[in-house]
């Protein structure tokens, strides 16, 4: 059953067409302007993923962002922010958090989680034009129903906004 509560938190991934988004814990392709427009997004607010998607990240990514990992192993020692365990554990936090600005990076299990359970509020999501290998995804159906706005084209993508409203 859904969770009703009303939250800020943004998602922000690129995937296929297809929902794509990832091979062996990496992205299938290398993309610099969304690179840059998820690190402009992201810079000095709070970042939530899996432990996947938080040990497969460049350390620098870390150092103007906090981080909220979900993880079962991890130590909180390792991060420059919080590891959860639950989905509950995250709530009792995200109470504690006073509007911060939030965003759900990923990977696929976290946002599943996040998108079957209405805490998104809206999500950029960068589709990336091409045939790519991998072995993750996203599942688009997620969006068939939202308000949605592309935001940015180019021959190499195509970015949209999604309300969850």
């Amino acid at each position: 059953m859904p969770i009703n509560i009303k939250s800020d938190i943004i998602g922000i991934m690129a995937a296929t067409s297809d929902g794509l988004i990832g091979i062996d814990d990496r992205l299938p392709w290398y993309n610099a302007e969304d690179l840059k427009f998820f690190e402009k997004q992201t810079l000095g607010h709070y970042m939530i993923m899996g432990r996947k998607t938080y040990e497969s990240l460049p350390r620098r990514l870390f150092q103007e962002r906090k981080s909220i990992v979900f993880s079962q192993s991890m130590d909180d020692l390792k991060i420059n922010g919080k590891i959860v365990r639950s989905l509950d554990e995250f709530l009792n936090l995200l109470s504690g958090l006073n509007g911060e600005k939030l965003f759900m990076i990923g990977g696929s299990q976290i946002a599943h989680l996040f998108l079957s359970n209405n805490l998104i509020s809206s999500f950029f999501l960068t589709i990336i034009q091409g045939q790519y290998v991998g072995n993750v995804y996203l599942n688009l159906e997620y969006f068939n129903n939202c308000r949605e706005k592309i935001i940015c084209q180019s021959s190499e993508f195509f970015r949209t906004y999604y309300s969850f409203d």
